[in-house]
């Protein structure tokens, strides 16, 4: 998008992909947003998680934003629709385009598989066992 890294500011804790795998933040970046088509149309500062991973998407809007725009999305017609000043807008989405990105999310990953062959309960460190306060 051409934005400095400077513009991000600092961001704590990890963040789950799609594939339940931690994904390192890179800190967050408050953006204006328009959606619709003049005259129905409107703008909203939103506040986005960026993060060094690779994606289908560039951006995914969820629930936060929804409410920003008071906006209804229908996953099914791929359409959002959202109030503004002179009548309802809307975002349509495009099927063949959106299958496409969810395609190439949803290739499956190579899985790491764990060896417990000498993996011992017993030997475990009873501070952190739960036990019981009375009898």
């Amino acid at each position: 998008m051409g934005l400095a890294r400077e513009k991000l500011q600092p961001a704590a804790g990890p963040l789950y992909g799609f594939d339940n795998r931690p994904v390192g933040v890179e800190g967050t970046i408050t953006l204006p947003v328009t959606m619709g088509e003049f005259p129905r149309q409107v703008t909203h500062s939103a506040q986005f998680i960026v993060v060094k991973s690779e994606s289908a998407y560039n951006a995914i809007f969820g629930r936060p934003l929804q409410s920003i725009f008071k906006a209804i999305a229908s996953v099914p017609h791929l359409k959002m629709k959202f109030p503004t000043p002179v009548g309802i807008g809307e975002v349509r989405g495009n099927q063949k385009e959106a299958q496409s990105c969810y395609l190439r999310q949803a290739q499956p990953c190579p899985s790491v598989t764990l060896s417990i062959e000498n993996f011992d309960l017993q030997n475990e460190d009873d501070l952190y066992r739960a036990s019981p306060v009375e009898d």
